[in-house]
């Protein structure tokens, strides 16, 4: 997220001076400055977002950073402001008039010439600090990282446990259908596409142990990529698996030679060939050359999050996207992992006293097969009581969170593999409420408010921010609820698990805060805030936070908005760019708003 603060402010600072509202005092020259020494920190940061989960020196380091942008941003906002409000005020009115606004104007330049001198200093020191902090070399450091962990926690054989299978009959009759097909002699590759957590692998596991499956091919490989992908690597998996050389073997033969042999070998074979966990379309563009088309049927099964990567690979081939576990088969899940004993029968019993809290608790799964197994894993380790589940129940969101294996950060992954334009679209959705449908006209218009859209050539900012929408949707982050006549997107939301990922992501990094009923202590230092209570409550709170961007209210309640609590909002918010009110009863909107000329 560092990244996108910094490429932000790096942009804003550019306007800054194409406008040349930095030209007196010698504040261009430091503006430029501080631009250059922003822009050569973001060559770090792409690394430093990732391995901060797993080093506390490069967290403080990129916290350091993202503050000061923070900071360069509200110093420019301000300037802007004071020299909007100066100009409007005097109204340019007469010798008096023009001399009262190039006497303001001079100040506001006098003060932007301090802040940025500050700033300047700051950045200068944080700079140093690598040296301190022990982290010169981020893209070298040998920090085993969050990513590695799940890597080598992922890579293993394809066997599976039948017992944590659950709703994929169809979805495995249906692609073992694809890979018997006897009419589609060419290769094709089949994908398996979705959500993080929703058991790709677990079903390509299924299929490909599938007996008939075994039969109809001469040969069969798994190969784990994963999202730090490593060509060579992958290329020498492929080797020990399909050419059972091993280790020192495979040293001894260069890229080239290997790739001929894999060729050859498979050009006499009828193969199947899975690429687990793929991320990135530059996969498919490295190998393809290896895997020869015959036309004797071979196939290639693909699991993905991303659907530009399938479709990248093979664009006639229709995806398999996965769905969310129904209600049932969620229960079903569910009661496999909390009561693992088996009975004669073959049932999984659940105490009647439990049922009810059960329920509940899968209901916060939102059918996310990773989630059910997670919290039914933890319950049967529990003693089987209504008080036990019940504070279960209370916490699940951070049982889910704080899981002991950290398998929810499996989620995380597809928020880091974000572009950095995108992380601040994505981190967006935290401010609506759990299980909202979102209007996506209404989103766009905030993202764009807000500068998270840049221009893009000729093309509307509205057609480029639905760009970023569709791309969200594609690596199954967002999902559709609702599309218009003309195929474009009416609304849209977010799973609850990838919401409260949102959240935490968001409230580690200031980007956001909910007012909910019980959240105060962060309002101050907030970029954005939406209040899930009412607007009396916040105000009611006297927290005024000059840094906020976006203010949203998100209460069922219908109440009022009174001339003094307009006041409030324009009086100690100054720097807003959204603010949305929906619902609230407007009687009067006071003078004071024109001076919110950021909104």
């Amino acid at each position: 997220m560092a990244e996108a603060v910094v490429s932000f402010v790096v942009q804003k600072l550019g306007d800054l001076l194409i406008e040349e509202v930095a030209s007196f005092y010698d504040v261009q020259g430091q503006v430029e400055s501080i631009e250059r020494e922003l822009t050569r920190m973001q060559c770090f940061l792409k690394d430093a977002d990732v391995k901060q989960k797993g080093d506390e020196r490069i967290k403080n380091w990129v916290g350091d950073i993202r503050d000061v942008a923070f900071d360069v941003e509200d110093i420019i906002d301000t300037f802007v402001l004071k020299l909007a409000c100066q100009r409007r005020r005097s109204g340019l009115r007469g010798f008096i008039g023009r001399f009262k606004y190039c006497f303001s104007d001079l100040a506001a330049r006098c003060q932007l010439a301090e802040d940025i001198e500050r700033t300047k200093r700051r950045i200068s020191e944080i700079s140093i600090s690598r040296a301190t902090y022990g982290i010169e070399n981020i893209g070298g450091d040998k920090t085993i990282s969050v990513c590695e962990k799940l890597r080598e926690r992922r890579r293993s054989s394809p066997r599976i446990d039948d017992h944590d299978v659950v709703g994929f009959d169809e979805d495995i009759n249906m692609l073992v259908a694809r890979l018997l097909d006897p009419g589609t002699l060419r290769r094709r590759v089949i994908s398996i596409v979705g959500m993080g957590g929703l058991g790709k692998t677990t079903l390509a596991k299924k299929v490909y142990n599938c007996s008939d499956v075994k039969r109809h091919f001469d040969l069969c490989a798994w190969v784990y990529v994963s999202q730090d992908y490593r060509a060579r690597e992958l290329l020498h998996e492929l080797g020990r698996r399909v050419l059972s050389i091993d280790k020192d073997g495979l040293a001894a033969v260069n890229k080239d030679d290997l790739e001929q042999k894999l060729y050859k070998v498979l050009s006499k074979k009828r193969y199947l060939i899975v690429l687990d966990d793929i991320w990135k379309i530059e996969v498919w563009d490295d190998l393809k050359a290896i895997f020869p088309d015959v036309m004797n049927g071979s196939k290639l099964l693909f699991t993905t999050r991303i659907k530009e990567v399938a479709v990248h690979a093979d664009p006639m081939s229709p995806l398999h996207e996965l769905h969310f576990l129904s209600d049932a088969e969620s229960w079903q899940l569910f009661t496999k992992k909390a009561f693992p004993v088996l009975v004669e029968n073959d049932s999984f019993a659940c105490p009647p006293e439990l049922e009810r809290l059960g329920k509940q608790i899968v209901a916060k799964c939102g059918g996310l097969p990773l989630a059910i197994v997670i919290l039914g894993g933890l319950l049967s380790r529990k003693e089987k009581t209504t008080s036990v589940w019940s504070r279960v129940l209370q916490s699940v969101n951070w049982q889910l969170t704080h899981d002991p294996k950290q398998q929810l950060e499996i989620l995380a992954l597809s928020y880091n593999d974000l572009p950095y334009y995108l992380k601040p679209c994505f981190l967006y959705f935290g401010l609506f409420p759990e299980d909202s449908e979102i209007p996506a006209a209404k989103l766009i218009l905030f993202w764009i408010a807000e500068g998270f859209v840049q221009q893009r050539g000729d093309e509307a900012m509205e057609d480029v921010a639905e760009d970023f929408l569709e791309e969200l949707i594609d690596r199954s982050m967002v999902q559709v609820v609702e599309r218009r006549y003309d195929g474009r997107i009416k609304t849209c939301r977010i799973h609850d698990l990838l919401r409260d990922l949102a959240m935490s992501e968001a409230k580690e990094c200031k980007f956001l805060e909910i007012l909910d009923g019980d959240t105060f202590h962060s309002m101050i230092k907030a970029r954005r805030i939406a209040v899930h209570t009412s607007l009396h409550m916040y105000m009611s709170l006297r927290h005024p936070n000059p840094h906020l961007r976006s203010f949203l209210r998100f209460t069922r309640s219908p109440e009022s908005l009174w001339r003094c609590q307009w006041t409030y909002i324009s009086d100690y918010h100054k720097l807003l760019r959204v603010l949305d009110l929906q619902g609230a009863a407007v009687h009067i909107l006071p003078k004071e708003t024109r001076e919110l000329i950021h909104l």
